[in-house]
């Protein structure tokens, strides 16, 4: 097989050594090093600190984790929703729970003591079954989703280029490999949706968003796109109720095969609905870089209007948000079968960027979710897509500096700006480094004054939610415009 053409010597070293590879008659070689050494950068972020750790009586997200598989192997389904919640009460969808029950299985096997019934609370002594449980759901749904979509690009310079950034790039693995949660599995979920869209294959593709968002409730960020794409190809290219029907057919049957043990009584519906959507706990969750939070420096909305006058603001300005880029993919697809798959990238980003910056109750990990398929866009928006990484990296720095995870941060930041990032930068985006730079080393250096306890978290939620609007228009932007640069002609279905 011919090798590709040489590359220029200022592309990032990474994409320099893939080519290196090749030149050398090596690609059999290239992805178990990609896949080894992701699977040692996870392993090394875990041999650190996780959330709560040390820290009674309610510890952090990683007893709750664990406390999730202590009652979902001894309490009946019935129970899940209702056991304790003063305590880490379960309150993520039924994929989650099941999740938890086998992973719980799992552990009971091995030691019963690790999720024995309320006596186990606080135990810190499991941590080698947690992370490997952690590394285990991810190299099983997400790292394979990851590497069949990329697989249809045709340069394989450029299908390893990818595949190495998407599952080496920080966020994801200090968010779940450090401070400890399984969001892969949601994410990896909606990567198959990508895939199976590229593929055509439209039943699959719904009941792999499906299960996106009955794991994690965020799943939900990306429906305005998948209903958009969705409900276009019912129409185009020829109008197809046949296609309309069976999605919605798949839609009620994944969804009630998942809720089938709650699906006959309407209170335990109610209080799944209330658990997962915890409306009591305000406006957004500790610091966040969204809009609300960083309004909150100025205007206190939360104590200016009622809750219910929030969730109300929140929702109308995420729908608003999301708009646009729902409308443009729409009707885009009626006029070209050029890209779609691609099209539909720029609108997941650009409808989970939306509801970070506008709707109810975020967190700071959520920015997990618009980072993905922006990641999956690393071929045609390779700066924009680095500079984000590098954002959102900076966005959750506050959570990872409570969790003991700094080093991992500084290491894997650093990592991630000498291997990936093009050698060529923006100014812009040198300017946005060397701000970020600035306040790290100022919260390194001069300590908070005593009225401003949080002003660095302020500083860096105010800062980091500025660029991700900035990325919020950039993004919208490029996909009205992505099509006038593409020919008109149909193109392979794996575009």
């Amino acid at each position: 097989m011919p090798t590709s053409p040489q590359r220029p010597v200022n592309s990032p070293p990474i994409e320099r050594w893939f080519q290196f590879l090749d030149t050398q008659h090596a690609r059999a070689i290239a992805l178990p090093i990609t896949i080894l050494f992701a699977l040692l950068i996870r392993w090394c972020v875990g041999l650190y600190g996780y959330s709560g750790y040390g820290t009674p009586p309610l510890y952090g997200d990683y007893e709750a984790q664990r406390h999730w598989m202590e009652i979902t192997v001894h309490l009946p389904p019935s129970r899940w929703y209702f056991y304790d919640l003063q305590y880490w009460g379960l309150d993520y969808p039924p994929l989650t729970a099941y999740q938890s029950w086998l992973c719980g299985m799992v552990a009971h096997y091995i030691d019963p003591s690790w999720v024995a019934l309320d006596t186990s609370r606080g135990l810190e002594t499991n941590k080698l079954f947690m992370r490997a449980s952690a590394i285990v759901l991810e190299f099983l749904i997400y790292v394979p989703a990851v590497i069949m979509l990329v697989r249809l690009k045709t340069s394989w310079i450029a299908q390893q280029t990818a595949i190495f950034a998407i599952l080496l790039q920080p966020c994801l693995i200090l968010v779940d490999h450090g401070h400890f949660q399984y969001n892969s599995v949601m994410l990896g979920f909606l990567v198959w949706s990508v895939y199976f869209a590229a593929r055509e294959h439209y039943i699959a593709m719904a009941m792999a968003f499906c299960c996106s968002f009955m794991f994690k409730q965020m799943g939900l960020y990306y429906s305005p796109a998948i209903f958009a794409f969705l409900l276009a190809k019912c129409f185009y290219p020829t109008n197809s109720p046949r296609l309309f029907i069976n999605l919605a057919i798949t839609v009620i049957a994944t969804i009630s095969v998942i809720l089938l043990p709650w699906i006959f009584s309407l209170e335990q519906l109610q209080q799944i609905a209330i658990r997962v959507f915890p409306v009591a706990r305000g406006l957004y969750e500790d610091k966040v870089a969204n809009v609300w939070c960083a309004i909150n420096v100025v205007v206190k909305l939360r104590s200016l209007f009622h809750t219910l006058t929030l969730v109300r603001l929140a929702t109308g300005a995420t729908l608003l948000a999301c708009l646009p880029a729902c409308a443009h993919l729409f009707y885009a697809l009626k006029r070209t079968t050029v890209a779609n798959a691609t099209l539909l990238k720029y609108c997941l980003v650009n409808t989970s960027l939306a509801f970070f910056l506008f709707s109810f109750q975020v967190h700071e990990k959520t920015i997990l979710v618009p980072l993905t398929p922006a990641l999956l866009l690393i071929h045609e928006e390779k700066q924009a897509v680095h500079w984000m990484v590098q954002v959102a990296l900076f966005s959750i720095y506050p959570l990872l500096l409570v969790d003991g995870q700094a080093i991992s941060y500084w290491v894997l930041a650093i990592g991630w700006f000498m291997l990936e990032c093009p050698a060529h930068k923006g100014v812009l985006q040198w300017i946005a480094t060397v701000a970020m730079a600035i306040i790290h080393i100022l919260q390194a250096l001069v300590p908070p004054p005593a009225v401003l306890p949080d002003i660095y978290k302020v500083l860096n939620v105010t800062y980091s939610c500025a660029l991700f609007v900035g990325f919020y228009g950039y993004f919208n932007y490029r996909q009205f415009t992505y099509l006038q640069k593409q020919p008109t002609a149909s193109k392979s279905k794996t575009e």
